[in-house]
């Protein structure tokens, strides 16, 4: 039975981290992982989606300009696209195990499952550590009605060569809503069924408004709030959707995008004495579990900032950090930003402004940041920037954005939150490139 110094089970990003800060600590790592290596982000997540989004954006912004300056918009070729995806990402599971041996760890792919709080067995036996880092990440929610089993994830979608035209997407958090995106610019019929009034609920609720609007009335989405599905069942052509208001409509496809829940199914915890809830794996502010010698680290974990690609680093940046003694204080969240990839994008930092707008401590501007600017006139955006203050020190607290470009916009204003600019030095310590959104809103922070 052969022993290392630390265990690490999941090969995601915060892994990658993780590694990458142990690189000279002359520990004993293995990385044991069950299914691809690099995790969901870059194999079945995030990775892909951007990689899509790119042709989807160009496509989307060609047919708002038709008629202005653009004759014939763009086409998206859906099956040629999965292909060239495809053939980008197929070598990225290999190329990631190798460099994780490169970063002096060694590799193993199977299904771990705790025997007590030293030790794990997989196929090829059992394993000792005198530390273990969970690292599994989330896997899709599983339905409850009558033919859930016919739904497809989105790891299913990005492999997908051959686009449906009748599409049911089940959820309308950030998966469902940029599912929703790329489907229908490429040419499918998007109906998206949500449970609750809204989607993405952790963004500003006026933007998502608006976001709302313009995908019906752009892309030509349904949305159907306050509902249920009930039943799906399989027909010669496609598939039946029953809905709990007693709508019935045929689909060729029903996604499941419902979230994503812990990947804690074959760990067998309670063996090492770990404690978890719904939403993942409880620690406490240095990473460790109930288990003295069981850390965790991204989406399994249960944590109260969003569960992102840069939180998971984050966290595998503090553990690495904390095991090399180059950290010994609790881990302390940095501005976080966030966005969905939808068209146009949400994108927000910093104070969330629906809970601003109910504390008089804050003042709040709502900006048309189209009006007069050249810039988002010429892709013919209609972006709107919400920002908040503090109203004795005029700082920076949050930021909303909906626009073409709202990721970018968003991430120039994290810098003065973060790092608590004061409203003169924005001005006379810096001139960002023109016509940029940070150089015009210079006298607006």
């Amino acid at each position: 039975m052969e022993k290392f110094n630390y265990v690490v089970v999941g090969s995601g990003p915060s892994v990658y981290r993780f590694l990458l800060g142990m690189k000279d600590s002359k520990k004993k790592i293995l990385v044991v992982e069950k299914k691809r290596f690099g995790g969901i982000c870059p194999n079945e997540g995030c990775e892909p989606k951007i990689f899509l989004e790119g042709a989807v954006r160009a496509v989307l912004t060609s047919r708002k300009l038709e008629g202005k300056g653009i004759e014939t918009p763009g086409k998206l070729n859906w099956q040629r696209l999965i292909q060239y995806k495809k053939e980008v990402f197929a070598p990225f599971p290999k190329s990631t195990q190798q460099m994780y041996e490169g970063l002096g760890a060694q590799t193993l792919t199977g299904t771990a499952s705790f025997i007590d709080s030293h030790h794990i067995s997989v196929e090829s036996g059992v394993i000792e550590a005198d530390n273990f880092v969970i690292a599994t990440g989330r896997t899709p929610r599983q339905l409850s009605f009558p033919g859930q089993e016919y739904t497809l994830t989105s790891t299913d979608i990005f492999d997908l060569e051959d686009l449906p035209k009748r599409i049911a997407i089940i959820g309308s958090g950030y998966v469902g809503m940029e599912i929703a995106t790329l489907l229908t610019a490429a040419g499918s019929d998007v109906t998206i069924i949500q449970h609750s009034d809204r989607p993405l609920r952790s963004f500003y609720s006026q933007h998502v408004q608006q976001l709302v609007n313009e995908m019906k009335d752009s892309l030509g989405i349904e949305f159907k709030f306050n509902t249920s599905v009930k039943a799906i069942t399989k027909k010669e052509s496609g598939y039946q959707l029953e809905t709990t208001t007693g709508d019935k409509s045929n689909f060729d496809t029903v996604v499941n995008a419902s979230g994503r829940v812990p990947n804690l199914g074959s760990l067998n915890l309670s063996a090492a004495g770990v404690e978890a809830t719904e939403d993942g794996i409880k620690t406490n502010g240095f990473l460790q579990s109930s288990s003295e010698n069981i850390y965790a680290l991204g989406d399994v974990l249960s944590k109260k900032v969003p569960g992102l690609t840069p939180t998971a680093q984050f966290e595998g940046d503090y553990l690495s950090a904390l095991f090399t003694e180059k950290e010994t204080k609790p881990i302390q969240y940095p501005v976080i930003g966030t966005v969905a990839f939808t068209f146009p994008q949400v994108a927000q930092a910093g104070i969330n402004i629906d809970e601003a707008r109910n504390n008089e401590k804050y003042v709040i501007k709502d900006i048309d940041i189209t009006a007069g600017d050249f810039f988002y006139q010429g892709t013919a955006d209609n972006a709107r920037l919400t920002i908040v203050y503090d109203k004795k020190t005029g700082r920076l607290k949050g930021a909303s954005e909906i626009s073409q470009t709202a990721v970018d916009d968003i991430n120039n204003l994290i810098p003065v939150m973060s790092l608590d600019v004061q409203p003169d030095d924005w001005k006379k310590k810096m001139l960002m490139a023109f016509p940029g959104l940070a150089y015009k809103i210079r006298n607006l922070v």
